[in-house]
C-alpha cells in the first residue's frame, strides 16, 4: 500500500478542447497537473501494480483568507460542496497514475473520493493492491486514518 500527497489547490481535469480545423486537444493546465501527479507518484511506484487495484483521493481545500477565524475553525473537516466537482478531480489524478502506479486503469475495482475543508490545500492519495481477505483491509478504515492524518 502507498500514500502520497499532491500539494495545493486539487485540481479537475478540465474538457477537451477542439479548434476551428476540428482538432481535439487537452488544455494546458490538465497536462501539466497530470504530469506533476505522475512526476509524484513514479517516486513510489518503482513499477506498475498488477491485478486489482483499491483508491482513495482526499482532496483539502484551504479556507478563503477572508473568512473569520470562528468561520473557518466551523467548517474544518466539513465537507467541502463547491467546484472543483468530484468527478473530474477524480479522473485527473486516475488518469495521471495511468501506467505508473497500475499497468491499466480497469485494475481499479474501487474508488473512494471526498472533499473537505481543510487547513492546507492538498490532495492525498492511497493505493492499495487488493488480494486476499486476509491482507485487505476495510476502505472505511483506511479513510479513516486519512483523516485522523489530516488532522495534525
Amino acid at each position: 500500500m502507498t500514500t502520497f500527497e499532491i500539494p495545493g489547490r486539487p485540481f479537475a481535469k478540465q474538457r477537451p478542447r477542439a479548434t476551428r480545423q476540428g482538432r481535439v486537444y487537452t488544455p494546458k493546465e490538465t497536462v501539466s497537473f497530470e504530469r506533476t501527479v505522475g512526476q509524484i507518484a513514479m517516486q513510489h511506484f518503482p513499477e506498475p501494480l498488477t491485478g486489482p487495484v483499491s483508491v482513495i483521493i482526499r482532496a483539502s481545500f484551504e479556507p478563503p483568507k477572508s473568512w473569520s477565524k470562528k468561520k473557518t475553525a466551523a467548517h474544518l473537516n466539513r465537507p467541502h460542496t463547491q467546484r472543483p466537482d468530484l468527478d473530474n478531480m477524480a479522473k485527473s489524478i486516475l488518469d495521471a497514475l495511468n501506467r505508473i502506479a497500475w499497468a491499466d486503469d480497469g485494475q481499479v475495482s474501487e474508488i473512494t473520493v471526498s472533499k473537505v475543508w481543510g487547513p492546507t490545500a492538498r490532495t492525498v492519495v492511497h493505493v492499495e493492491p487488493k488480494g486476499t481477505e486476509d491482507n485487505w483491509r476495510s476502505i472505511g478504515s483506511i479513510a479513516a486514518e486519512m483523516v485522523k492524518g489530516q488532522d495534525k
